[in-house]
């Protein structure tokens, strides 16, 4: 078996595959294999990839739609390799991508990989770092998702915290990244841009603010709610922060006003906070609020 399998997931994206397969085909080394895991597309997909194929490097698999995490999780089922990487059907990975993770993670015995990505605009491009912040990170992970592209594995490591969870369709890396450093898996990071990632209007993590900010929700009521309800004090304290954030975010970015007001609600709950009162927001919200009692 080839040591790394590269898993692209793919729904309706049959133009753009082509880039994402030829620059893992174009790696700087040659043990690899790649997983294009077909999501149910109905677009011209199959009959692009039949140019891709004959390569032995290439396997199609098609299954009925699940989602992106369903998608990845069937790939990586698909292979028995020694790491798994996934990428995007609209992105890319740099030449020498699989070489430098595979040596980093060889070399620190760690369990998977923490990268850089250069952010592709049609007009620009930006590197964006990992920026890994001092502390205990599997605290610091709850109170963001401060890291850039954590795309390459131990598929070992993968499979023990329990793969992409499926019901995640957004916010689905970060929930994986909270499993990997709560589990005490170590990590390398390579502090190079690795991943080209190509940013487009209406994708799935920019088309749709509102569902992505209630995928959010779920992962921290998953985790953070979890590790607070438990009697973890700091877990507590973060829980309360985060939500604060979120309500803020409801009301602000996808004004949801019943959003807005549940998780500040939520957020007193957990740590109550003269300052969160007096902050703007409370004031905002509760104008809101005597507006719809007197519209009522």
């Amino acid at each position: 078996m080839p040591r790394i399998t590269v898993v692209i997931p793919t729904f309706n994206c049959g133009s753009l595959l082509p880039q994402a397969i030829k620059s893992v085909l174009a790696q700087s080394i040659d043990d690899f294999e790649t997983v294009i895991v077909d999501d149910g597309s109905t677009d011209n997909t199959k009959a692009i990839l039949d140019e891709y194929v004959s390569d032995s490097r290439v396997r199609y698999v098609y299954q009925e739609n699940r989602g992106l995490p369903g998608a990845r999780n069937s790939g990586v089922r698909q292979s028995d390799s020694e790491y798994v990487a996934f990428l995007d059907a609209d992105d890319e990975l740099r030449k020498d991508a699989l070489e430098r993770m595979a040596e980093q993670v060889a070399r620190d015995g760690s369990a998977w990989c923490l990268i850089d990505i250069m952010k592709c605009k049609p007009s620009s491009r930006e590197i964006q770092r990992t920026m890994i912040p001092v502390g205990d990170l599997s605290y610091e992970i709850l109170r963001d998702d401060f890291m850039r592209r954590g795309m390459f594995f131990k598929r070992e490591s993968f499979l023990a915290v329990g793969m992409y969870d499926e019901e995640m369709k957004y916010r689905e890396d970060w929930d994986l990244n909270i499993r990997m450093f709560r589990a005490g898996f170590p990590y390398s990071y390579v502090p190079e841009p690795l991943y080209l990632y190509t940013w487009r209007p209406g994708s799935i993590t920019t088309g749709n603010r509102e569902k992505v900010l209630g995928f959010t929700e779920k992962v921290v009521r998953k985790h953070h709610k979890t590790l607070a309800d438990s009697g973890d004090s700091e877990a507590r304290r973060i829980y309360s922060e985060v939500m604060w954030g979120m309500a803020r975010q409801f009301l602000y970015e996808a004004h949801n006003v019943n959003k807005a007001f549940s998780c500040a609600r939520e957020s007193l709950t957990y740590d109550f906070s003269l300052g969160k009162v007096v902050h703007p927001l409370v004031h905002h919200l509760s104008r809101l609020a005597a507006r719809r009692v007197r519209t009522v």
